[in-house]
This record gives C-alpha cells, sequence and structure tokens, in this order.
C-alpha cells in the first residue's frame, strides 16, 4: 500500500511540477534587474545579492521583486520550515525526501525555481485584491534558521549515515536583501512588513530595525501562522543557529518566540506602528512542528491539536491585554472535525479571499485596517476563556 502511494504521489507531482516548470521558466520567467528603476510594472524581477548570501545548500541566494504603481511597499519574508538537528536536517523538503523517507521534509535547501508559483493569494494580481498594486520585495528562504542564522553547522544522523552540512546563513541574508531594498525605496507611503509561517517569525525579528529605518511611514507588520512553543528555542537559536539573538534584536529568546517578538515590537518599533497577527486556531502543520521540536514525534492527535491551540489562543489572549496597537484575526477557516485541525498559512493562499470571520473576510479586514482606518480584531470567541487550561486538566478532561 505504501509503494502504491508513493508511485500514484509520484506521478500526480511529476505533472504539477511539469506544469509549474513550464509556467514558470517559459511563459513568466522573471527579468534580472539590479536596479527596481529598471524593473516592468507588475512583472517579477530576480535579484542577484553579494557574495555573503547563500542557501543551505551553497546555491545562490536572491531577492524577487514586482514594482507596482503605488506609493506602498511589502516586505515579505517567506516561509519554508527549519532543521535545528540530525534527523531533520537530513530531511529537506523535496520530491526526493517524500520517496525515500515516507515524508515532504522540514525545510529548503534552496530557493524552489517554482516558489512564485506556490504564493498567491495576497501577491494575485485580480482586481478584487487591494494590494495588487503594492510595490513588493519577496525575500526567499532556505536557510532553515527563521531568517537568523549565522553559522554553518554540520549535522549527524541518528542512523549513522553521514553528516549533512547546513548553511545557516538567515542573517547574512537578509542583511544583504535590506541594504538592496533600503538603495532602492525611499519611504514609502505605507509600509506592510509580513511573513508567513517561518517567514512570520522573521519578519517579527526584523520588523523593528526596518520600521525605524522608514520610521515616517504607515508602518504596518503581519505575522501569518506563527506560532511555536518550546523550551528549547533559546539553545536551538545561539548553540545550533548561532544567531546572537540578544546582541542582534536586543531582547533575549523565549519559549513563545512570536509573543517575545510582538511584545517587543511593541516598544521598539515607531509608536504609530500596527501589529497584526493571522492564524488558524488548529494549525496542523504548527502542531506537528512544535510535536517535532518537543521530542514528540511528527505525528498528531486530538490531544496534540488541542494543546497547540490552548497556548496559541493563551498567547494572543496576553498580546490582546498587553499592547494596544496589536490586532488578530483568528478562525477555523476549512476546520476538518475527523482530524480535528485547521490549515497552515492565509496570507499566499485562496483562504485570503475565503476565509471569514464574524461575516468578514481576511482581505477585507486587512483592507480595511491598511486602506480604510477601520482597526478592529476578530475571532474574539476563541479568547473567550480568560484563563488558560493546564495541560495536565485539558488531558483529564479529554480523557473523560
Amino acid at each position: 500500500m505504501k509503494t502504491i502511494k508513493r508511485i500514484l504521489f509520484y506521478s500526480i507531482a511529476t505533472a504539477v511540477l511539469s506544469i509549474v516548470y513550464f509556467n514558470r521558466k517559459v511563459l513568466k520567467r522573471p527579468s534580472s534587474k539590479t536596479s527596481f528603476e529598471q524593473t516592468k510594472p507588475g512583472k517579477w524581477n530576480k535579484v542577484k545579492l553579494g557574495t555573503k548570501t547563500t542557501a543551505t545548500d551553497g546555491s545562490k541566494f536572491f531577492l524577487y521583486t514586482r514594482k507596482g504603481a503605488s506609493r506602498n511597499l511589502m516586505i515579505y519574508f517567506c516561509g519554508g520550515g527549519a532543521c535545528w538537528d540530525g534527523e531533520t536536517a537530513h530531511i529537506p523538503l523535496s520530491l526526493r525526501s517524500y520517496l525515500k523517507q515516507g515524508q515532504f521534509g522540514y525545510y529548503f535547501a534552496r530557493i524552489p525555481f517554482y516558489i512564485l508559483s506556490m504564493h498567491r493569494g495576497i501577491f494575485d494580481q485580480r482586481p478584487d485584491n487591494p494590494f495588487s498594486e503594492w510595490n513588493i520585495v519577496f525575500i526567499p528562504y532556505a536557510s532553515g534558521d527563521f531568517h537568523i542564522g549565522h553559522t554553518t553547522a554540520r549535522y549527524e544522523n541518528r542512523n549513522g549515515s553521514k553528516s549533512r552540512t547546513v548553511r545557516h546563513n538567515g542573517r547574512n541574508n537578509v542583511e544583504e536583501a535590506l541594504q538592496w531594498i533600503y538603495r532602492n525605496f525611499e519611504t514609502p507611503e505605507k509600509l506592510l512588513i509580513a511573513g508567513s509561517s517561518a517567514g512570520g517569525f522573521g519578519s517579527a525579528f526584523w520588523g523593528s530595525k526596518i520600521a525605524n529605518h522608514y520610521a515616517s511611514a504607515e508602518i504596518y507588520h503581519l505575522s501569518d501562522s506563527s506560532f511555536l512553543v518550546t523550551d528549547q528555542w533559546p539553545t536551538i537559536v545561539d548553540n545550533n543557529w548561532k544567531a546572537e539573538f540578544q546582541r542582534t534584536f536586543s531582547y533575549p529568546m523565549e519559549a513563545d518566540m512570536i509573543g517575545a517578538a510582538f511584545r517587543h515590537n511593541g516598544t521598539a518599533m515607531p509608536a504609530h506602528s500596527v501589529l497584526l497577527h493571522a492564524c488558524t486556531v488548529h494549525d496542523k502543520v504548527l502542531t506537528s512542528f512544535q510535536n517535532r521540536l518537543n521530542g514528540k514525534g511528527d505525528e498528531i492527535n486530538r490531544q496534540s491539536t488541542e494543546e497547540w491551540s490552548r497556548q496559541f489562543r493563551a498567547s494572543t489572549r496576553r498580546l490582546d491585554e498587553q499592547l494596544p496597537n496589536f490586532y488578530y484575526f483568528l478562525t477555523d477557516h476549512e476546520y476538518d472535525s475527523t482530524t480535528h485541525t485547521t490549515p497552515h498559512t492565509l496570507l499566499p493562499m485562496k483562504a485570503f479571499y475565503e476565509a471569514e470571520e464574524e461575516g468578514t473576510k481576511l482581505i477585507t479586514w486587512l483592507d480595511g485596517i491598511i486602506h480604510k482606518n477601520k482597526r478592529v480584531s476578530l475571532g474574539s470567541r476563541f479568547l473567550q476563556n480568560k484563563e488558560a487550561e493546564p495541560a495536565d486538566a485539558e488531558k483529564t478532561r479529554m480523557q473523560a
């Protein structure tokens, strides 16, 4: 059965990737202009950066940009997993990993040629997208370190196979990307610093530095689907990824890393900045990653998904109470009652147009906040419990 499943997956994946390859390489191959002013409006452009940048496997790192008709700028941090030990490092995200290991993998070892084809949603150029005419700088992700690492690590696999070298080069990649952005963009009218999944963490870490460079702009920061709690973060971030986090970002890493980042940005960003978080409330991918981080394997069940959700909702509630400029969009969009899960990421997916809470679509909520000064949070029904339920109490309740 497993062999049949892999053969079926391989056949489908080959057909899909062939279409994507033709679409990206033949029909919509990006230009390669170094200066943003030289690019054509509405067309993607590929920007090569300096020699300090690299993907985890040593391949080239670059930016994608797209010129719009407005004076607004979106800086988007791409997501794509992470690696922090021998097991995760040895299984990058690829078709080969699925066929060989039976799973898709944990991180991008290089920038996939089809990366832009994976990102629709807020990037779509369609009449009902209020962000279609924004200028965009898309920062790819191929460092396995939430855009902050600063080392070359050698990971040994537990099964005795050869070690794997991973270049956690997120810090250099982002710093060179920002240098290029600062050279090519004067202060925009509106600035949206955003990211999904691992990119949501990266956008939060680098958000205050970007915001303060463009301090006179209208500033918005949005993390999409970014919440993972583990006591392992300080060790992973500073020992495995060598991020020198506190020296680089001026606050300590915590078990709830996105909560710590939001609290820091609440004071470190210009006072008029608006902080936003969007997420589904039973995110299956984040639950799986949190299990792996905490030594519980990749498999998830109703109890582990509910535990992740409980922690996420408690963290969001605290941020809502502590930060006057914080707003959230929480949803159970496409909830699967069988698995007790919801999909992962909203911004780069069709969910950007379809996810709804309290009668308002995600696209309408974000448009209202950024373009119409309608600053509200949606999904308060998920935060109604004033106190977070202890993990052992939740376990007891569900077993009853």
